[in-house]
């Protein structure tokens, strides 16, 4: 006896935009200048673009449709080879970082992390010592 077919998951009567959601979401095509961009992340770009002149590739800029509602604006300044450094903000006040990361995302390791959404960051830009850190940091990830 021949076994029923098993339904498709998906509706068939689901639209691009309706099953939208269930695609990856590709990067946004990095700006090589950065001049609209959200502040931290132009702060942010531009010291880095002085740093690593040669490495320079630009900022892909989040912007809607998010994946879902918990979805935060991610920017990622992108210093090539997958090495760069994101910043998180916050979707109902988009000015506002709440998280700064730096790694690799392609070949993975320990990220540094900056979390700003506390009471002793309150969304600030990093310290002078938190940029040191940071630097040091990329120093170290550009050398492999």
């Amino acid at each position: 006896m021949a076994k029923k077919p098993v339904p498709p998951i998906e509706p068939d009567d689901w639209d691009d935009d309706e099953a939208g959601f269930l695609q990856p979401l590709e990067p946004p095509p990095p700006v090589r200048d950065p001049t609209d961009l959200r502040l931290h992340t132009r702060q942010l770009a531009d010291l880095l673009r002085a740093r690593f002149p040669d490495r320079w590739v630009g900022v892909e800029i989040g912007t809607l449709p998010l994946r879902c509602e918990d979805d935060l604006f991610s920017d990622f300044i992108d210093l090539g080879d997958g090495l760069g450094v994101r910043l998180d903000y916050d979707p109902e006040e988009p000015e506002r970082v709440l998280w700064i990361s730096a790694g690799n995302r392609d070949h993975g390791g320990e990220p540094l992390d900056f979390p700003r959404d506390g009471e002793a960051c309150g969304g600030r830009m990093l310290s002078t010592g938190e940029i040191a850190e940071l630097l040091d940091f990329l120093d170290r990830e550009a050398a492999y």
